[in-house]
């Protein structure tokens, strides 16, 4: 029995009953994979690969939205 994992996202705790990929974190706060940039531990994780990299307890997590102005 899995005790969950715990993670630092854009500098808040967040806790999940199970691993998740990055996409389903992503998708979870009502973000469009397509629209963001994640950094995982330091690393850019590409997009291609939000569904296949699984966050794990203690990773570091930041969520950028680009916005476009001028």
């Amino acid at each position: 029995m899995s005790e969950g994992i715990t993670i630092l996202a854009n500098g808040r705790e967040e806790r999940f009953d199970a691993p998740r990929s990055v996409a389903e974190f992503v998708m979870g706060h009502g973000w469009k994979p397509t629209q963001v940039v994640v950094e995982r531990n330091g690393s850019v994780v590409p997009r291609g690969d939000f569904s296949k990299v699984v966050l794990a307890n203690g990773d570091r997590v930041e969520v950028i939205v680009p916005v476009a102005g001028g």
